[in-house]
């Protein structure tokens, strides 16, 4: 029985209406994806001086970014594909994943935790490509929050902790969900870095001041903490960013000069810290150095594996199952072919933020490594591990490289993939 021509036009102009709406309703959530991935992926980084525990900063990536983050996996992969450093990240991931299937034990549970963590990675990576390509300018906003957030929590920890302590000879501790005080010095020289970056391309003289004013209170920051590899590091990292900038003779004296005056007047005014730091003496670093690189050529080609812990014990001390050494563990983790492969991935790395900041005029990115490969000649350790002071130090240069990569000639990206 036919339909009257009245309710046929009826049905016909509700179904129009309803794609209608559900189209309105598809573009609002397109539209509102970038800002909610934004905020996440924000509030997960800043996270770092919170959250009491590193695993709760784990759990946090995992149920907040991680899913929004799938729906960028597929665009930024395509526009990533052709990029010699991110095919570098997924062959140094894929072979130390592959290390664990000729360990002397077979952890299982192990393997599919740092699966977990490499996966985490790639979609942090795919996330960042996704919002730089999306506005880079509200990427930057957000780093710039981030580096306030880090520097009121700086300021904070220093006051409520020497509210309590002895000023300055007791070496500060802070509060977050890092896990010693070398960790949180590491995060803070990368922020003194980007800091310093900022003051030196800035027009505006408020911002100048802000990001210079951010810059001195990291090294003091670290000065305090009395992590003498990251203050060398970060100093060093600093006056190569001053002398690269190309902002002209005047400004690289000023800033160096700034620079070397901070430092000895850190030393004149606060010698006491100075004191501490040398009675620490060198540690058993060098003791330990040596007997993981002699267990490490019983294994030299292909090494030990991904999921084995190392394991140095020296008479009535306590057991040492961490290499202090970023180099001599993947070494001892992946043999020739895995430390091969991570000094090409830092090669590469390198080369590309040199070119960049020589092409951009910005050569924070070439010193954040810089100070990062400096670092982790005494510590860092594993690099694929849950959110700790790897995923700043390390995983984000390399991830800001990749976002330029992505970010050269390509459209405007979809959360769908599409």
């Amino acid at each position: 029985m036919d339909l009257p021509e009245k309710t046929l036009a009826e049905t016909t102009q509700t179904l129009i209406r309803g794609q209608t709406f559900h189209l309105i309703k598809l573009d609002n959530l397109r539209i509102a994806f970038p800002f909610v991935l934004l905020l996440a992926y924000g509030i997960f980084h800043c996270a770092y001086f919170f959250l009491p525990d590193y695993s709760d900063h784990y759990r946090l990536f995992g149920r907040m970014v991680f899913p929004l983050a799938l729906f960028t996996v597929a665009s930024s992969v395509r526009h990533l594909r052709h990029s010699t450093l991110f095919q570098l990240v997924l062959a140094y991931m894929l072979y130390l994943l592959l290390t664990c299937f000729w360990a002397d034990v077979m952890d299982w549970y192990r393997l599919g935790q740092k699966l977990t963590i490499s996966i985490y990675l790639v979609t942090l990576i795919t996330s960042t490509c996704f919002l730089v390509r999306w506005n880079r300018r509200f990427f930057d906003l957000m780093l710039c929050v981030f580096l306030l957030v880090a520097a009121l929590a700086a300021v904070g920890n220093i006051l409520f902790f020497y509210s309590e302590n002895a000023f300055p000879t007791t070496r500060l501790e802070i509060y977050g969900s890092l896990t010693n005080q070398n960790e949180f010095s590491n995060i803070y020289g990368v922020f003194g870095i980007m800091a310093m970056g900022r003051a030196l391309v800035a027009q505006s003289p408020a911002v100048k001041l802000t990001a210079a004013a951010i810059a001195v209170l990291t090294i003091l920051f670290i000065w305090l903490n009395q992590s003498r590899t990251a203050f060398v590091a970060l100093l060093l990292a600093m006056s190569v960013l001053t002398i690269t900038s190309g902002k002209g003779k005047q400004l690289m004296r000023w800033s160096l000069g700034a620079l070397v005056g901070i430092g000895v007047g850190l030393a004149f005014l606060l010698p006491e810290v100075v004191e501490e730091a040398m009675d620490r003496g060198t540690s058993l670093r060098p003791q330990i150095w040596l007997e993981i690189f002699r267990d490490a050529l019983e294994t030299p080609i292909l090494g030990h594996g991904l999921t084995q812990k190392v394991a140095v014990q020296f008479e009535n001390i306590r057991l040492f199952e961490t290499a202090h050494n970023a180099y001599l563990q993947v070494f001892w983790q992946g043999g020739v072919i895995g430390l091969g492969i991570f000094l090409l991935l830092l090669y590469v790395a390198s080369r590309q933020a040199w070119e960049t900041g020589q092409r951009e005029g910005d050569m924070t990115i070439f010193c954040i490594l810089l100070f990062t490969m400096t670092v982790m000649l005494t510590g860092v350790d594993t690099l694929i591990e849950r959110p700790r002071d790897q995923w700043i130090l390390f995983w984000l240069p390399v991830v800001l490289l990749l976002a330029n990569f992505s970010g050269a000639g390509s459209s405007r990206p979809e959360a769908n993939g599409s």
